[in-house]
């Protein structure tokens, strides 16, 4: 699966680093229904109005890529400010690191 970490926050916010060709990161805002993904540019998006069982499919999946191709992409969403991805991305890649050992 490539939800490499996840937390869940006392705030009902679920943030998930992903191993994704595309996506980064993704905060599930589970109270107010929202989505954020961060995708590898550093672009940032969010999706607003998430059914649950739309977001829990996202995250179990093998693909979170076409997971969003075919259910994210249905839902209203804004573009946010970007970000600077290389330190989500050094996160990744010590995390993989860890688990090779």
């Amino acid at each position: 699966m490539p939800v490499i970490e996840k937390k869940e926050r006392e705030d009902g916010i679920v943030e998930c680093l992903i191993d994704s060709s595309n996506i980064l990161k993704s905060e599930y805002n589970q109270p107010k229904n929202t989505l954020i993904l961060t995708f590898k540019a550093g672009t940032r998006y969010k999706y607003k109005d998430i059914l649950n069982r739309d977001y829990i499919r996202f995250e179990m999946t093998d693909s979170q890529g076409s997971v969003f191709n075919k259910t994210m992409k249905k839902y209203e969403y804004e573009k946010l400010e970007g970000t600077d991805a290389t330190l989500i991305k050094e996160r990744i890649e010590e995390i993989k690191k860890e688990r090779e050992i």
